[in-house]
């Protein structure tokens, strides 16, 4: 039996097989395209069909908690937001491609939030990922590749997106820890709503632990113990 630590922050206990999802990382470029009128259209039209993405989101959430659901309605204002849109934009008048550009501001908001003092504004970069990992899914025509087990299983991630509580089968999900994470971030605040234990924060320690372990994680003090090794 291995034992590791993170910062316990919602529920108790609870054990399951570890499911592991691995974040791509995909590099930013400029590919000079020459129709730049299409592409600012087709970036629009993808913002709608965000929006209605989120929108749904939000009608599953309301049914569960009303007051957390509104942390879909955060994810709709960013992409209202003028200041962004003419950043992206700008990036494409640079000649970058939409992907590019949709990175390229992602990872910029980040480093701006993340350099911020404030806890609760550093909080916000799980709400950018979620959000331009859509945008960035919707013009690729990436589907969704999770299969998630069917039966009892604790998610160990590097953080938590808010939509991605949604997308795992309630029914089996018993669990999450994560690499990095905050206790203000809406991903562990919509955990809570749903008496999910997390775990935060294990950092490199989370290398320890492999697809299907079996493991015990107690979300009050932190400790995860890896059984099956």
């Amino acid at each position: 039996m291995i034992e590791i630590r993170g910062i316990g922050v919602s529920g108790k206990k609870a054990t399951g097989i570890a499911y592991r999802i691995e974040r791509k990382q995909t590099p930013y470029h400029r590919s000079n395209q020459s129709d730049m009128v299409q592409e600012k259209q087709r970036f629009l039209a993808i913002l709608r069909k965000a929006k209605e993405e989120i929108d749904e989101l939000y009608k599953k959430a309301v049914e569960i908690d009303p007051a957390s659901a509104e942390i879909f309605t955060s994810h709709e204002l960013l992409l209202d937001d003028m200041e962004l849109i003419k950043y992206v934009e700008g990036l494409l008048d640079q000649g970058y491609d939409l992907i590019s550009a949709f990175i390229r501001t992602r990872e910029d908001l980040k480093t701006h939030f993340l350099n911020m003092q404030s806890e609760i504004f550093r909080s916000k970069v799980d709400d950018i990922d979620d959000v331009f990992d859509r945008l960035v899914k919707i013009e690729s025509g990436e589907k969704e590749d999770n299969e998630f087990p069917n039966q009892p299983f604790i998610l160990v991630c590097e953080d938590i997106l808010p939509s991605l509580i949604y997308r795992i089968p309630q029914e089996y999900l018993k669990g999450i820890i994560t690499r990095f994470g905050s206790n203000c971030s809406h991903g562990v605040i919509l955990a809570r709503t749903k008496n999910i234990p997390v775990i935060i924060r294990t950092k490199n320690r989370i290398d320890s632990i492999k697809n299907n372990d079996q493991l015990i994680m107690n979300g009050e003090s932190g400790a995860i113990f890896i059984i099956d090794k």
